[in-house]
């Protein structure tokens, strides 16, 4: 798929970026990096010759998985007032419904659904029911996401957690959209538009973006799609196809080599940083160091020239 879609432009740039991520990866071995860190670069690499990696993220019952549902047009995954995803799912395309988990502890759902043809979704867990093995998203997926869309509930927009997960994520460089999902609860459009404009101000106060924002309900989309109504008037009411529009432009083929080119560089960028500093790190310590022997062998001069001194006079003596 991607030798039909890369102009010999893109070819070249393709090959330039793996050499860089290359070396890259290289210097990462040879400074002894963070195992996690050094796996974390190999699977951007990796993700060049991936399908577009969706994934989905956000507080338990803001509505994530009603969410990928209604993307999908189908109730693929269970939906609830308690939290349903109590681990990572993967969707994926498959000519045979399935769902089963794995042995990473990862639940793999399969679907026959044209959507998921170009695209893998990852359904994570809320932000505010993580465990240590949770942290596994950020670690595994994340890196290599192509697009994160991070779901918010339209009655507690940007809790805490939510804004301590979204910097993680901008810490790799990820390009990121916001979901106002629940939208239909809402009674007027002034509502609407205060909310959207409350996570647009606190995005850039505390985490210094302007993010994409929409306002949407997921349940009405579905609701439409289900009944075979995608341009009727609770679709309408929806905004979901808004949301749409947005995606498929995102995933054409000209954005999607460019997401494709950009984000393996993201991660390799913000591990270059990382380790910059820790290496600059240490040029400061050893250049106190180089600064501390100095002055001890100025010293152990001045302690030779007096010892010379004073033995020949003593010699003197003698």
């Amino acid at each position: 798929m991607r030798k039909k879609i890369l102009t010999e432009q893109h070819e070249r740039l393709l090959a330039e970026e793996r050499g860089l991520l290359t070396e890259v990866q290289t210097l990462l071995a040879r400074h002894d990096a963070d195992p996690d860190d050094q796996k974390a670069l190999e699977r951007s690499i990796r993700q060049l010759d991936g399908l577009f990696l969706l994934v989905v993220a956000g507080e338990f019952n803001s509505g994530k998985s009603a969410f990928i549902n209604a993307l999908l047009g189908a109730r693929v995954l269970e939906e609830g007032v308690t939290p349903t995803t109590t681990r990572i799912h993967t969707v994926v395309h498959g000519e045979v419904a399935s769902n089963e988990v794995g042995d990473d502890g990862i639940q793999r759902v399969r679907a026959p659904l044209d959507l998921l043809r170009e695209v893998e979704i990852v359904d994570t867990p809320g932000t505010n029911a993580l465990d240590r093995e949770h942290e596994a998203i950020t670690e595994r997926f994340i890196p290599r996401s192509d697009l994160v869309l991070f779901v918010t509930s339209a009655d507690r927009t940007f809790t805490e957690s939510e804004r301590a997960f979204i910097e993680r994520i901008r810490k790799w460089g990820k390009k990121l959209v916001f979901i106002i999902n629940k939208a239909d609860i809402l009674r007027t459009e002034e509502e609407m538009l205060q909310i959207e404009r409350f996570v647009d101000e606190n995005a850039e106060r505390l985490l210094g973006f302007s993010p994409v924002v929409f306002s949407l309900s997921a349940r009405q989309a579905l609701e439409a799609k289900l009944a075979g109504e995608p341009d009727g008037e609770l679709m309408s009411r929806s905004r979901f196809p808004c949301f749409e529009k947005y995606l498929i432009d995102t995933l054409d083929e000209t954005e999607r080599v460019r997401l494709k080119l950009l984000n393996p560089l993201g991660v390799g960028l913000s591990l270059v940083e990382k380790y910059r500093g820790a290496t600059q790190e240490r040029l400061d310590i050893l250049a106190d160091d180089v600064a501390a022997l100095d002055s001890i062998e100025h010293q152990l001069d001045h302690y030779r020239d007096d010892l010379s001194h004073e033995f020949s006079f003593r010699l003197s003596d003698v």
